[in-house]
């Protein structure tokens, strides 16, 4: 669809009398929202130009100001970005990436598969000491990437396609199999009642590592075999030389940063504040590793504009009463349901997904979702905290274009995959989740979280 056929979409939204229960300001949000995603799920447009348009979008809406549409811009997500891409582009440039692209590469022994196997296998416990998944991203994904290349897989081939696939869609379940994983985790605890570490984890380590290590596999099936002929990389590998001065200050600040994020309980600082003070570090002249020309080559407009956008809209969509509007007609067809719990499980997820695209944060998605995921279980007789559950798994493993998650983002921006990737993977993702959460109720039921109330 070309832009011009999305901007008249907008233009029918604006011009065409509100739909029953929907405002002007609503029905034009939603309108700019379709449009938005579109052009994000097609390509049609590069994704910083249709953050841009987005943007425009939203202020051609009736009593939205320019600096109302552009208010993601200014939140602690997009900052939070900016200290992370710096600390990644400092862990390459102080030559810790290539240290560990190599050790990666002995241990997969030069084979594009064992290294996907390892990752995999490892991100459960990489998130114990590094929660946040957009982090891990800016650490992993220049180690990856140089690994790849030491083993001679190009950006086209499948196995690199594989490997930022799962660094942008499965790494993410990791985190949120723990309550201290993200907003996320954190935001749904939070509207259900409250959890303990234990009590989250027993109750959602079980669905999410399930998803990471099934959508392994799902992953490996769509995208295909692994190309061979890297091993004679991995054997002319360099032993490994003392760590220099470059690579010691960029870990003692890697140390230093993850000790605030672990310690936020006491502080209170945002997340966003110790990776700005990291990558501040990283930049300051005569001290740190890294250049500030360098840091502009590795920080990408597109990923900031494309946050900031999204979450504009999110913020929008909410206030203008769109997603609300949107949310109730997702309840009204799913009342026929009552009867069939599981069958009404199904169409939740489906239901969750579908507002999934329109409202791209996580924490909204999810602050959003949950309350009217209770109301459909009290009409249903179900049990609400179940439903709540569900939402936050969806949310998290259903991604269908790049820019719905930051993190899937900052994999996009490689140039290993697509969106068409991105889509064939989520709804294959989405499937997955329906099996998942269908055999995910009844060990509920057994830890004592029945699905009905009946």
């Amino acid at each position: 669809m070309t832009p011009v056929a999305v901007v008249a979409i907008f233009l029918l939204a604006r011009l065409a009398p509100p739909l029953e229960g929907l405002s002007a300001q609503g029905q034009s949000v939603l309108g700019a929202m379709v449009a938005g995603a579109v052009l994000w799920i097609t390509e049609a447009t590069p994704i910083g130009l249709t953050a841009i348009i987005v943007v425009v979008l939203l202020a051609l809406c009736p009593d939205i100001s320019l600096s109302a549409a552009g208010s993601g811009l200014a939140s602690e997500v997009v900052f939070f970005l900016i200290g992370a891409v710096a600390i990644g582009a400092a862990v390459e440039a102080s030559g810790l990436a290539e240290r560990a692209a190599r050790c990666l590469g002995r241990m997969a022994q030069g084979s594009p598969a064992r290294l996907y196997v390892q990752m995999i296998a490892s991100l459960p416990a990489f998130a114990v000491l590094v929660p946040s998944a957009i982090t891990r991203n800016a650490i992993l994904i220049p180690a990856y990437r140089d690994a790849l290349e030491r083993m001679g897989v190009r950006r086209i081939d499948r196995s690199g396609r594989m490997l930022m696939l799962a660094l942008g869609v499965l790494n993410p379940l990791a985190s949120s199999a723990l309550l201290t994983g993200g907003l996320a985790s954190m935001t749904a605890s939070a509207l259900l009642g409250g959890f303990s570490w234990l009590n989250w984890f027993a109750l959602m380590a079980v669905p999410y590592y399930a998803l990471l290590f099934g959508g392994a596999l799902l992953l490996r099936a769509i995208v295909g075999p692994f190309e061979r002929g890297g091993e004679i990389a991995a054997t002319s590998t360099p032993k490994q030389h003392p760590l220099s001065a470059a690579e010691i200050k960029t870990l003692a600040v890697l140390a230093a940063t993850l000790t605030l994020w672990l310690t936020d309980s006491l502080h209170r600082l945002s997340p966003a504040v110790p990776a700005l003070i990291g990558g501040g570090a990283l930049l300051l002249p005569g001290m740190g590793v890294l250049s500030w020309k360098t840091f502009e080559g590795k920080l990408s407009w597109g990923i900031i504009l494309s946050v900031g956008a999204s979450l504009s809209l999110a913020a929008a969509m909410t206030r203008s009463g769109a997603a609300a509007w949107l949310s109730q007609h997702v309840v009204d067809q799913l009342a026929g349901l009552a009867s069939q719990p599981m069958i009404l499980i199904v169409a939740l997820i489906s239901a969750v997904a579908l507002v999934h695209l329109a409202i791209t944060n996580l924490a909204a998605c999810i602050a959003l979702l949950i309350p009217i995921a209770a109301t459909i279980a009290e009409r249903a007789g179900l049990n609400p905290v179940v439903c709540g559950l569900i939402v936050t798994i969806v949310v998290d493993a259903v991604i269908l274009y790049p820019v719905q998650t930051a993190t899937n983002l900052l994999a996009y921006e490689t140039g290993y995959y697509s969106a068409d990737d991105v889509r064939r993977l989520g709804l294959g993702m989405l499937l997955l989740t329906m099996v998942v959460v269908s055999l995910t109720v009844f060990y509920w039921g057994w830890l004592g979280l029945p699905l009905t109330q009946r």
